[in-house]
């Protein structure tokens, strides 16, 4: 059972991740010009999901959730499929 992962959240640790990255590629020396390569961007997407995951189980802030497992289980599919969508979202729309 993973917990719902709110996708506001997810979203805005991939920006993050991708800003970092930027920062490290211009202080490396190498061109900013450069755009960020679309996989690399799904992929730093996908671990901030999961650093965005682990935190909030640290935290043992547990979101409202439905008694029954079933309706838990949905809650958390739309939950991840809102986050997916998200982090493909942006990288649209910095292409």
């Amino acid at each position: 059972p993973a917990e719902p992962v709110d996708p506001r959240k997810a979203a805005v640790e991939a920006a993050i991740a991708r800003a970092k990255a930027r920062k490290q590629e211009q202080q490396a020396g190498s061109e900013p010009a450069e755009p960020i390569d679309p996989r690399k961007a799904a992929v730093e997407a996908a671990i901030a999901r999961a650093k965005a995951r682990k935190q909030e189980q640290q935290t043992g802030s547990e979101p409202v959730e439905p008694a029954d497992p079933r309706k838990a289980a949905v809650a958390a599919a739309i939950a991840r499929v809102q986050a997916k969508k998200a982090a493909q979202q942006q990288v649209v729309n910095e292409d």
